[in-house]
């Protein structure tokens, strides 16, 4: 039922790279950009451990 509604959600957001990573790529230096990605996928990653991998994590209902 909420399908629709995180579909949606998840396209806006790939949407926004296609501006975000060429924008990131000109502004700053490469390898600065790239540190950003690899902290911010990192952090993506420990988002998603906490509240749904992590031992006692709570069970969505």
């Amino acid at each position: 039922m909420e399908s629709g509604a995180v579909t949606g959600f998840t396209s806006a957001i790939a949407a926004h790279g296609f501006f975000f990573i060429p924008a990131l790529f000109g502004s700053v230096a490469v390898t600065s950009a790239m540190w950003g990605f690899v902290a911010f996928y990192v952090s993506c990653m420990v988002v998603t451990w906490w509240f749904y991998a992590r031992k006692n994590a709570e069970a969505p209902s």
